[in-house]
């Protein structure tokens, strides 16, 4: 019901579209990211090398770009990193062309897309907000969480495809061309004005407050916690997938979106699960510490699978616990933000989930050259396992 109420708002309507094109634009991209990585070198740790430099931008700069979100016309900042999305995928798309692409230049184009994305989240997290009504802002999380997982369930798979069947050049096209409507949607949309608070101050003062204020309350507070020691391990495995599917079973480009788009499906699960569950029961600790053993007991089998289809079953438990754990914890934290820190505040929020899986990714890759994927994968998951144990045992007070 509450996503029907949110869909009564045009202007959302509209946003919403865009949104969608983006998300799958955006997995079509990483898919093919990850495939050139590893198609021209070979390489685990240059795989693991690749997904750090798309997500880590967002751990040093998305606090900034929150900040600046807050400061200026959010349409405004809207079209520029729409704008900037269609770069990424259009540079790739030249150097292909052109016959220039080597790894250095695959790097490059991941690190740009990185600071993009650290740009678009705290945009997109302070805008799609204040087009509906405050009392449904939740189910705009929600709505954005589905979209999410609705994309990362068939994009990845469709992605792959298209790299097997048509070619990295047309793939590459087709993720430009799914960025363009954001640009267009931009000139009518007519969100909610920031109501000022106080005086204008620098922007440094504008960046510390929303840090302070960030770290001083409860929801973030916790919602950083759990993703660093929760969310990261998860998420960094699902992030070098191609050392899954096709460094040890070779099921090539195709396999790695199915890998991906099955890992999806079990986020997709939690996400509608979370719609129709209602709050209180996401809040339930026993329940939410559960689904978290669950994570890193499905990922640890991801790693430790016998072959490809054992491996695919696994894989959704993981997107399940990811997107569970993750998309409850930030509707809490949206439902009691004020618009003027929106953009900084969630950009905390980015930074956490950002920094613990880029961080994660590359570290597993590159010890698992010198002590196998599997080794190392289950001493991460043992450290975080204590680690998560610890939080059950002594949660901080209010």
């Amino acid at each position: 019901m509450s996503a029907r109420l949110a869909f009564a708002h045009p202007g959302f309507r509209r946003y919403f579209i865009g949104a969608v094109a983006g998300v799958n634009g955006n997995w079509i991209f990483r898919v093919l990211l990850s495939w050139l990585a590893w198609d021209e070198t070979g390489s685990a740790s240059f795989v693991g090398l690749v997904a750090a430099a798309s997500l880590a931008p967002v751990a040093v700069t998305s606090p900034f770009f929150g900040a600046l979100t807050d400061r200026v016309p959010i349409l405004t900042i809207y079209r520029i990193v729409s704008a900037g999305l269609l770069v990424c995928p259009a540079a790739l798309f030249v150097l292909m062309f052109a016959g220039g692409l080597a790894p250095l230049p695959i790097l490059g184009i991941a690190l740009l897309f990185g600071m993009v994305i650290s740009a678009y989240h705290p945009v997109r997290q302070s805008l799609g907000p204040r087009l509906v009504d405050p009392p449904l802002i939740g189910s705009v999380v929600a709505l954005a969480a589905l979209n999410f997982n609705v994309g990362r369930i068939i994009s990845p798979a469709i992605g792959g495809a298209m790299i097997a069947g048509l070619g990295t050049l047309p793939t590459a096209v087709i993720s430009t061309a799914l960025f363009l409507p954001n640009l267009i949607i931009a000139p009518t949309l007519s969100p909610r004005n920031v109501e000022e608070n106080g005086p204008r101050k620098s922007y440094l003062a504008d960046l510390g407050e929303g840090l302070r204020a960030g770290w001083a309350r409860w929801p973030v507070r916790r919602a950083l916690i759990l993703t660093v020691v929760a969310l990261g391990p998860v998420r960094a495995v699902g992030e070098i997938l191609a050392l899954i599917a096709d460094g040890r079973f070779a099921q090539g480009a195709q396999g790695l979106g199915l890998l991906t788009s099955a890992v999806g499906a079990g986020a997709l699960l939690a996400a509608v699960f979370q719609v129709i569950a209602g709050a209180r029961l996401l809040r339930l600790p026993a329940l939410r510490f559960g689904v978290i053993a669950m994570g890193f007991a499905a990922t640890a089998g991801l790693t430790l699978a016998p072959d490809f289809w054992v491996a695919l079953a696994l894989a959704p438990l993981t997107g399940f616990a990811g997107t569970y754990v993750g998309v409850s914890l930030q509707i809490g934290i949206q439902a009691r933000l004020e618009d003027h820190l929106r953009g900084r505040i969630m950009s905390l929020w980015m930074v956490a989930i950002t920094l613990s899986t880029s961080a994660l990714a590359f570290l597993v890759s590159a010890l698992s050259e010198v002590f196998g994927l599997a080794a190392t994968t289950l001493a991460m998951l043992g450290v975080a396992a204590l680690a998560v144990i610890w939080l059950a045992l002594n949660p901080p007070g209010d």
